[in-house]
């Protein structure tokens, strides 16, 4: 037997071995070392809509690694609640891949001007320059000047969502009060009502012109009775005097 004849002879039994211990091999290591063999690819889950933290434990228990994207203004959307992701859901990708998550600041706020004490006009342009709207404009009475801002809803300083509207009361001016009708009282009783109501009275005008009125009351008076007028609007009174003996 030629040493060439034998030679070939073992191949077989070479090829058997080797075969033997690749298979040996590829059992050890599939027990041993499966994640080097076995592909851990998986469907990457919808967090959209959870907090951050309940989505990134979600993450990690399937292998992959949550990382905070984007940082927006949302309104209807609590802060740190997930508003989109990527990878998108579904997605099939491998263990470790990092899933960016774009989370919710929260609804956009500001401060509500001080608007006491401005003008109707200027109060519009100071909610213009906050970012706000005007809301619902009312008036009431006040001894404020027409059209000053008396009150505001919400106050200044509050915090209101952007965008938001903010109602206020301007002052439509003092009330409107009759001038009681004096004529033919005497000038001391006239004075009383008059400043009782809260008007202003004005030094006795005398009155000689007028003939038949008892001396001491008064003949006339401006505004007259019965108008409308604000508080605080001097009435001037004329009442009658005996002529002077020339």
């Amino acid at each position: 037997m030629t040493l060439r004849g034998s030679a070939r002879r073992s191949i077989p039994y070479l090829v058997a071995i080797m075969s033997g211990f690749l298979f040996a091999y590829l059992i050890v290591a599939f027990f041993i070392f499966p994640a080097h063999l076995v592909t851990s690819d998986t469907k990457v889950p919808n967090v959209v809509g959870q907090t951050f933290e309940n989505a990134s434990a979600q993450l990690q228990k399937l292998g992959f690694k949550p990382q905070k994207g984007e940082l927006r203004f949302t309104a209807g959307s609590a802060s740190g609640q997930v508003l989109g992701q990527n990878p998108l859901p579904d997605a099939v990708m491998p263990s470790g891949t990092k899933v960016v998550l774009d989370l919710s600041q929260g609804q956009r706020t500001t401060s509500v001007p001080q608007l006491v004490g401005l003008s109707r006009q200027a109060a519009e342009l100071a909610l213009q320059n906050a970012g706000l709207e005007s809301g619902d404009v009312t008036q009431r009475e006040s001894p404020s000047p027409r059209g000053q801002v008396l009150s505001s809803s919400p106050a200044g300083g509050e915090k209101t969502p952007l965008p938001s509207e903010v109602a206020f009361v301007v002052s439509g001016g003092p009330a409107q009060l009759a001038i009681p009708d004096v004529t033919g009282q005497t000038y001391a009783s006239a004075a009383q009502l008059l400043m009782q109501v809260g008007f202003r009275v004005a030094p006795a005008v005398p009155d000689t012109l007028t003939s038949g009125a008892p001396e001491g009351t008064v003949t006339g008076q401006d505004p007259a009775g019965n108008e409308p007028a604000p508080p605080g609007v001097t009435v001037r009174l004329r009442v009658a005097t005996a002529p002077r003996e020339q």
